[in-house]
């Protein structure tokens, strides 16, 4: 596997196991160090926005990940053909989550981990 350099991660070898390890039932662990400082970010979200967020938060950090993937209102699916921050690994696939109707938290999972890259908050992405 092909390893770039990230903007946060020493050792990339051992960050980047994406396998799982039956980790899903273990609760959702929001993480920022991986957001894109250029675009959709969460500097640009209105109070609205950012009380959404703070709602989807407070609701996704207390499910499993099997609840995650059962939960219809959260709608977590994998997003296909849309370009990366060139410090993420090829690899790396990107999910959505629905924070609001038309907000969504794009980012990728790592064992509990969910590493927060974009906040969607018009559904411009997927």
């Amino acid at each position: 596997m092909k390893v770039k350099a990230s903007k946060n991660f020493k050792n990339e070898a051992s960050f980047y196991n994406l396998e799982k390890e039956n980790a899903n039932d273990k609760c959702c662990c929001l993480k920022f160090s991986q957001c894109d400082d250029n675009r959709y970010q969460l500097s640009e979200l209105n109070k609205q926005e950012l009380d959404s967020f703070i709602d989807y938060a407070k609701k996704v950090e207390k499910l499993s990940w099997q609840s995650i993937y059962q939960s219809k209102g959260l709608n977590y699916e994998k997003i296909d053909n849309l370009g990366k921050p060139d410090y993420l690994d090829d690899c790396i696939s990107l999910y959505s989550m629905r924070a609001s109707r038309r907000f969504r938290i794009l980012g990728y999972r790592n064992h509990e981990f969910f590493y927060i890259v974009w906040f969607d908050n018009n559904h411009e992405t997927c």
